[in-house]
């Protein structure tokens, strides 16, 4: 554009040395070389402005289309899988609640193209995508979907658009999905809408979440953090930019406002729940509440009556027995044992045990670095935010490798702060039965200081019915004594044949979902959808073969 307009204004440029004799004609000929040139530079920058490159990407931030990187490990499609689904829960959640819609209406005005966004659902849609268009500006990620770094982007958007939830097997569905044309467009155009923004550490969602529940904002920050760290460290590598963005997240957390991220060092992927204060929230009901888990139940309760008796002897001067508050949680995934964890910090703060009563879960990739000296670091930053709470560590067993592996750093740092802080911190270690027997045994300090186990028993079949149930409570649907009868018979035929896999209340959920797309397919084609048949599900709704 530019050499378009130098050959025209020099061809002007020799017609005015030719006229150097007519003075009208002379400066009518430089006017009109200005303006030309003027405007042609004008065009070129408004180009140059609305490119990627120019408004902010690099590298591989451009628009590729090549798919250089789609090849996805087990690992890290686990990672996506997880926060994806754990995000896909604060959506339905946002989708269901009348007070999020609400507060979305006052002051936000959305535009689809010329059209402004009225529908509700819609709103909040657009809402989470323009939060994960952020994200991706923020990592300056290429918006393609073959690409493995925006792979987790276009799942979130799949999944929002009604896509089913993928496996491992079948990850490359992704690649072949109809709404892939509509994300990207969707993605680029509320990328320009960030980049036009004067606050660029502004997320939507969690701006509408601080106006009516903290406690959710905080987790869907957090979830943030995760999801745009798991897509940074996609290359294996943390850039100073990144680690910036990563930091920006951070710190708009009430309790992260002094993390840090340098260099290739992400901060672990770590989350944390604030109990509520005061004395509304009423534990033993949260815990009776909780389907199943009758003898976690009583464990619980068990060890609360006995802090209870301990105080009360302190109080009237008699002498109290030690009491081991740090606990070991086993049993298969999908037992609650995060939830009795959260229930259990609050029962705590409560006897007066921790100072603040909230959670901070984490596992190995957020306590065990990968060269030396990043392991004790990370531990101690976990274990800082949770002083005054509850320290949970999934999967703990993990943190037992070979002599070259990092994870004894880890343990030897934590079985130090337990003690050093023994006054201050709580710490729950959980896994698989088996796994967390060995791992216990296995070191004489955690012997000493773990001496109390809660097994988390697999639901029954009418348990995982009452967990489905629920779920259609919270979000409206009803169901038909025939597809209830059919519901029963399906749990009970996956119970009897479940091998050591078996999610429990994580496989009600994708069950749950794999009924609400379906429903959604069989609603498609009628014409006028009545609020009885929008909440209805039907036998032919289930995800039963035959």
């Amino acid at each position: 554009m530019e050499k378009i307009g130098c050959v025209l204004v020099s061809i002007i440029l020799v017609f005015v040395l030719l006229s150097t004799e007519h003075p009208l004609l002379y400066g009518i000929l430089i006017v009109l070389a200005a303006i030309i040139l003027g405007w042609f530079t004008n065009e070129s920058e408004r180009s140059k402005t609305s490119s990627p490159k120019s408004r902010g990407l690099t590298g591989r931030a451009a628009y590729s289309e090549s798919g250089q990187n789609k090849e996805i490990d087990r690992d890290y499609f686990d990672k996506i899988s997880k926060v994806v689904d754990d995000l896909m829960t604060v959506y339905d959640s946002a989708i269901s609640s009348q007070e999020f819609k609400d507060a979305a209406s006052e002051g936000i005005v959305l535009h689809d193209g010329d059209e402004t966004i009225k529908d509700p659902t819609n709103k909040i849609q657009y809402l989470f995508w323009v939060d994960m268009a952020h994200c991706g500006r923020g990592l300056q990620l290429p918006y393609d979907r073959l690409d493995k770094t925006s792979y987790a982007l276009f799942y979130f958007m799949e999944r929002t658009m009604g896509g089913k939830r993928l496996s491992y097997d079948n990850y490359r569905d992704l690649y072949r999905s109809s709404n892939h044309v509509m994300a990207e467009t969707a993605l680029k155009e509320c990328y320009f809408a960030y980049h036009d923004a004067e606050d660029s550490n502004f997320f939507m969602v969690a701006h509408i979440l601080d106006k009516i529940d903290e406690l959710q904002k905080q987790k869907y920050l957090v979830l943030l953090y995760r999801f745009a760290s798991i897509m940074a460290k996609a290359d294996n590598t943390v850039t100073e930019d990144e680690a910036k963005f990563l930091n920006s997240i951070m710190q708009l957390q009430s309790d992260g406002s002094n993390i840090s991220v340098a260099g290739d060092q992400a901060m672990p992927e770590t989350e944390y729940y604030k109990a509520p204060l005061g004395g509304d929230f009423k534990s033993r009901k949260a815990l009776d509440d909780l389907i199943g888990l009758d003898s976690v139940k009583q464990d619980v309760t068990a060890l609360t009556n006995y802090i209870r008796i301990q105080n009360a002897r302190s109080q009237k001067g008699l002498k109290a027995s030690p009491i081991t508050y740090h606990c070991v949680f086993t049993g298969n995934p999908g037992t609650g044992k995060t939830t009795v964890a959260r229930i259990l910090a609050n029962i705590y703060k409560e006897l007066g045990v921790v100072s603040k009563g909230h959670l901070v879960e984490t596992d190995r990739s957020g306590l065990v670095g990968e060269y030396v000296g990043q392991t004790a670091v990370k531990t101690n930053k976990v274990i800082d935010h949770a002083l005054g709470g509850v320290l949970f560590i999934d999967e703990a067993y993990s943190l037992l490798g070979d002599e070259k592996d990092y994870g004894r750093e880890a343990i030897a740092t934590l079985l130090k702060r337990m003690e050093d802080d023994r006054k201050r911190l709580v710490v729950i270690l959980a896994g698989y039965t088996n796994e967390m027997k060995a791992f216990i045994n296995s070191n004489p300090g955690l012997q000493s200081r773990f001496s109390r186990y809660i097994e988390f028993p697999d639901y029954n079949a009418d348990e995982l019915y009452q967990i489905f149930l629920k779920r259609l409570k919270e979000f409206e649907y009803t169901i038909t004594p025939e597809t209830a009868v059919a519901l029963k018979a399906y749990f009970s035929e996956a119970v009897a044949h479940k091998d050591a896999n078996f999610g429990n209340a994580r496989f009600v959920r994708n069950v749950f979902e794999l009924t609400l797309q379906h429903q959604a397919n069989r609603l498609s084609s009628e014409v006028n959808l009545t609020s009885e048949k929008l909440a209805e599900i039907t036998k032919e709704d289930l995800p039963i073969e035959g």
